[in-house]
């Protein structure tokens, strides 16, 4: 007869870790880049950076949210509606025109530009008396947001957001990173 074993599992995932480390990396691989000598690769690794700032921010309210409210967090809201939701039942003294969260409304702009990609169509003729950047017209309006400092500014901002989050709903940092275990009989 084969033998049978009862395997007991119990952990607490929570992503926000993996994105807020990958925002991180990407970040550090930004700073270690020569800027003035690099071109090309650094933009896609700002571009990175920024995508998974706003990818570990929205997961950091999620957590909270969760922490808080458990069973009643609107998980289907938008971050805007998240945040103003804990803006309300937590001792938080945050603005929308105020960094961090002027800093997150763009980051959360940026994202849904790129996540709901669509085709930018531009048809236009302009005179000008200077002889223009031609690849300029090729860029997108979001582009202007892949920048070191942008970058810089939105991992600062969005570690500012989750700190105050979390001292807000007096969740330690230690409940917050991802744990489990297994017992094997």
């Amino acid at each position: 007869m084969a033998e049978k074993f009862e395997v007991r599992i119990e952990a607490e995932r929570f992503i926000h870790n993996d994105l807020s480390c990958c925002a991180y990396e990407m970040l550090q691989i930004m700073r270690r880049i020569n800027l003035p000598d690099e071109t090309g690769g650094v933009f896609f690794v700002m571009m990175s950076s920024l995508i998974f700032s706003a990818f570990s921010i929205e997961a950091k309210v999620n957590f909270v949210g969760w922490k808080v409210l458990e069973k009643g967090w609107p998980e289907r809201a938008s971050l805007t509606e998240k945040i103003d939701l804990l803006i309300k039942v937590l001792p938080l003294d945050l603005k929308w025109g105020e960094r961090p969260l002027q800093t997150i409304a763009k980051l959360s702009n940026f994202r849904n530009t790129l996540a709901h990609g669509k085709p930018d169509i531009v048809d236009k003729t302009v005179i000008t008396h200077v002889r223009p950047e031609v690849w300029d017209a090729l860029k997108g309006e979001w582009e202007s947001s892949v920048t070191p400092e942008n970058v810089e500014r939105c991992y600062d901002d969005t570690e500012k957001l989750w700190k105050t989050l979390l001292d807000a709903a007096q969740i330690p940092v230690s409940k917050t990173i991802t744990h489990g275990g297994h017992r094997l009989s």
